[in-house]
């Protein structure tokens, strides 16, 4: 390995993981003034985005902080719905009617 990645092995690291907290803390805010259009449930920790959560998350752990980076991620926001956990399974299992 080069002298300098030797040198600054540590500070890369902890920026690495800084910047990879501040991406999955970007889209807990997004989600933090919205409710299931379902039920009402508020708590962010149980929203999610219906049909594209998994692709969502797994983009926003890649993808920069920047508007250029966020293009793709936020298509798919704008094209999701925000659900609850448990609708979003009732969703999935055809128990909910989508209108």
């Amino acid at each position: 390995m080069s002298e300098h990645y030797q040198k600054y092995k540590e500070t890369i690291k902890k920026v690495s993981q800084r910047n990879y907290r501040a991406r999955k803390i970007w889209v807990n805010q997004y989600l933090s003034n919205k409710v299931c259009n379902y039920c009402g449930e508020s708590e962010t920790a149980c929203l999610q985005f219906y049909p594209y959560e998994g692709k969502i998350r797994n983009l926003t752990k890649r993808k920069g902080l920047n508007e250029e980076s966020r293009t793709e991620v936020v298509g798919l926001i704008n094209e999701s719905e925000v659900v609850c956990a448990n609708c979003f399974l009732k969703l999935e299992n055809d128990i909910i009617d989508i209108m």
